[in-house]
């Protein structure tokens, strides 16, 4: 069942050494979830030199090993992998403390004189290499209280056309709890919406050469892949790790607590909704998130080669 066990990795990974200078170069290797990165990032770490650093944004989680897929024992020990599950879930988490710490180990690989090969699926994060960051003005503890405050005053409906107000645009493609709060106090903060500031010059792109790889196949094969690895993922003790979560009393607010799976079981261990409830509305999600990854990689992801699976 998994695709990546199919792959003939001699006949698609034409890539030499030759073409790389590891004091400059680096590759992403991106495309959706369960369609086989990981596999293909190290059978070309094996031919090229390379070190595999993580682009996936739950995989930095230390409390997810299972339930984000993180590279199995044998893969890491075959090839160095960094930034995986090095971040405790109770961290508010950014991709700008992701594009820190890519930075810091980039200079620790070029040490090594390997190649870096970046992973991931998440459009956020390979952004941020490719076209660097926002630069949004610091928001003070203050301007973030009075953005609960005013949530919790006023209920998510109405903050949510409270932000409308503000920055429609926005609000569009970004109206879940946590961006909303963000939005609402980084105006608090700036009298200017999150709108005018991602429309300004951004910060901190990777100024290496980069050579990017996309991922393919077919979506209904992805779709199935999907099911299939979370219900492995169950077997495998995913459970167990967002009960753990629960225990610790979580702050569902934190990117973790949304995290794909995360979220439905959490509402099972709440007794909000059934096991087989909690399991349906997890790979139903994966689905959606799938598709909004095949529309974000469609619309700002040039890839110099493309691998069909």
């Amino acid at each position: 069942m998994n695709m990546s066990s199919t792959i003939n990795f001699e006949k698609i990974l034409d890539i030499s050494i030759d073409n790389f200078c590891w004091q400059n170069d680096a590759i992403i290797i991106a495309g959706p979830t369960c369609v086989g990165k990981s596999a293909i990032a190290v059978a070309l770490a094996k031919q090229i030199n390379g070190v595999i650093l993580n682009a996936d944004s739950v995989q930095v989680y230390k409390n997810l090993k299972i339930l984000s897929a993180r590279p199995s024992e044998e893969e890491l020990q075959v090839i160095p992998h960094f930034l995986y599950g090095y971040v405790d879930g109770s961290n508010n988490f950014s991709v700008a403390d992701w594009l820190f710490d890519l930075k810091t180990t980039l200079k620790k690989v070029q040490l090594l004189k390997k190649i870096p090969i970046i992973v991931g699926g998440s459009g956020l994060y390979i952004n941020a290499v490719l076209n660097g960051l926002s630069k949004i003005p610091n928001v003070s503890e203050k301007n973030k209280n009075l953005s609960i405050t005013k949530f919790n005053e006023v209920g998510y409906e109405k903050f949510k056309q409270l932000n409308s107000q503000i920055d429609p645009e926005f609000v569009k493609i970004n109206n879940d709890r946590q961006r909303l709060l963000r939005a609402y106090s980084v105006f608090l903060q700036t009298q200017k919406n999150m709108t005018f500031w991602h429309k300004q010059p951004r910060e901190g792109k990777l100024e290496q050469k980069i050579f990017s790889i996309f991922i393919n196949s077919e979506r209904r094969l992805i779709y199935k892949n999907c099911d299939f690895r979370f219900d492995k993922m169950l077997e495998k003790g995913a459970l167990a790790e967002v009960e753990s979560l629960w225990k610790s009393k979580i702050d569902r607010s934190l990117p973790i607590s949304k995290s794909l799976g995360v979220k439905w079981l959490l509402e099972y261990f709440d007794k909000s909704i059934s096991y087989k409830d909690a399991v349906v509305l997890s790979k139903r999600d994966t689905r959606r998130f799938v598709k909004r990854q095949f529309t974000w990689f469609k619309h700002n992801f040039i890839s110099n080669k493309i691998i069909n699976i």
